[in-house]
């Protein structure tokens, strides 16, 4: 019987052999296969590159995609939800600041069938006025919400320090904003539906699937996305809001960073999961089981498609805010003075490696990390890249990263309390 006490030895993780997508044009379509599955199911993802950056309207992406199961031409909203229900489908439409995604979970016998459906919704819709009243009620609750909750307005609110009130990725949709959306916006801005999608696919796919998906949108008149224009981030260093009813506090600093195509990403990844991208953290360790001043803390690199930014952040009592905000900073110099032990560097490198190979566990998990690579922009070379780097990386070099990025001066700070 093993020792439970004791923890087993860590192993080397070799080299993987990571899944090699297959890339093909049907049309003037892109499609990016991930043929890793071993069940008879597939995951279909339509990506389409209308979000905040295209919108006329602040937000109204998100009714003109979320419309598209309220009926079409020939179908209405339940006769669409009982065809998904009948063939034991799912259908996941998640609006984002720089895109759509559609993604259709199914078997692959149901595959062709759910994809003319899918086309129909796409180029059929109909747009029920009286389903956008109700879409646009839902929509200024959950606003209200959002803005209710000190960590998910903190979260909106410190994007908008980080680029400013009139950035596409800056903007704070608020309930006077929403309810300025009309149904004659809607109908206006219909044909974005049909804007130069990028197509994937992964499970177990053989070329039925490939042969239904040509036909399907082989038939589909798509038009090339438009320009669009650019905005300079206009940051805000420093702001307190403050609630009556409060009893904790939301804290956030950040600034915008280096985006993936820098050499530095690896290594700033590697400083980032030191200082607070994990449980076992020097944040953690610190502002959580030292000082007991939050359950959890968090620093992220968040890569967005045109911009991105590191964050720390947390939920902290009110009155130890301040010492919560020390605390961060005295942990960020001292990454930059004191490079981590050997144990230390052992087990955040060991966690990488590991998660890193989790992210690949699963023809769905494989194909995440294979589309945000696409669009992004980079080749498969990017993620041996990373691995090379968990390899050949040095202690000393992560207080080099933290004392080039992660300049006291240079940071914006948000409390909400």
């Amino acid at each position: 019987m093993p020792d439970r006490s004791v923890a087993p030895e860590a192993t080397a993780v070799a080299r993987p052999h990571l899944p090699q997508p297959r890339e093909m044009m049907l049309g003037n379509i892109p499609v990016t296969v991930v043929n890793q599955g071993l069940q008879p199911l597939v995951l279909f993802e339509i990506t389409v590159p209308v979000g905040r950056w295209e919108e006329p309207s602040p937000g109204l992406a998100f009714y003109l995609f979320k419309m598209l199961t309220e009926g079409t031409s020939r179908k209405s909203s339940e006769e669409i939800a009982e065809a998904f229900d009948f063939f034991g489908s799912h259908l996941e439409v998640t609006p984002t600041l720089d895109g759509v995604s559609i993604k259709l979970y199914t078997l692959n016998k149901f595959f062709p069938a759910l994809l003319e459906l899918l086309v129909e919704m796409l180029t059929e819709s109909v747009f029920p006025e009286s389903e956008f009243n109700t879409l646009k009620q839902i929509r200024i609750e959950q606003v209200r919400q959002q803005h209710a909750k000190n960590n998910a307005f903190a979260n909106l609110k410190f994007r908008e320090m980080l680029f400013g009130k009139n950035h596409p990725y800056g903007l704070l949709m608020d309930v006077e904003m929403v309810e300025k959306i009309t149904y004659q916006d809607l109908l206006r801005f219909k044909s974005a539906l049909l804007t130069a999608p990028q197509l994937y696919i992964s499970g177990l796919v053989t070329d039925e699937e490939i042969g239904a998906i040509d036909r399907c949108f082989g038939k589909v008149a798509f038009h090339t996305r438009q320009a669009t224009g650019k905005h300079r981030p206009e940051t805000t260093k420093q702001l307190e809001v403050t609630r009556e009813d409060s009893t904790q506090a939301s804290i956030r600093l950040g600034k915008i960073i280096i985006d993936r195509t820098h050499p530095d990403i690896h290594l700033l990844k590697i400083t980032n999961e030191l200082l607070g991208g994990f449980f076992g953290s020097r944040l953690m360790k610190n502002i959580r089981e030292k000082k007991g001043l939050t359950y959890g803390i968090h620093s992220s690199l968040i890569h967005l498609q045109n911009a991105s930014y590191w964050t720390i952040s947390s939920e902290i009592l009110r009155e130890k805010t301040e010492v919560a905000q020390q605390e961060i900073l005295k942990e960020i110099g001292r990454l930059k003075s004191e490079p981590p032990g050997s144990e230390e560097f052992k087990m955040v490198i060991n966690y990488m490696k590991g998660k890193f190979l989790n992210s690949f566990d699963s023809p769905f998990s494989s194909l995440e990390m294979i589309k945000g690579l696409k669009q992004a922009g980079l080749s498969d070379e990017y993620f041996y890249s990373f691995l090379d780097t968990l390899d050949t990386v040095r202690p000393e070099d992560l207080g080099e990263m933290a004392t080039r990025y992660f300049v006291e001066d240079d940071l914006i700070y948000l409390k909400v309390v």
